[in-house]
């Protein structure tokens, strides 16, 4: 059985996959705009990490979407 959190981050590298790539970036350029590493926007489109809210206000903002968007 799926535990919350671990939908709460499919959900979340899922959207954050789908808003990506309305915009046309790869994760390298998500990464450079977000100021985090590709490698972690590759663990969260996995669902294999957690961002901090700081981090989800800065994924938020270079997918040009509020940061709810990204966990609903």
């Amino acid at each position: 059985m799926t535990s919350g959190l671990e939908k709460i981050k499919n959900k979340l590298g899922a959207n954050m996959r789908k808003y990506r790539k309305i915009l046309n970036l790869t994760q390298f350029e998500l990464g450079v705009q977000a100021d985090i590493s590709e490698h972690y926007v590759q663990l969260m489109e996995k669902g294999k990490s957690t961002p901090s809210m700081a981090v989800l206000g800065k994924l938020a903002d270079a997918l040009k979407v509020e940061p709810y968007e990204l966990l609903k």
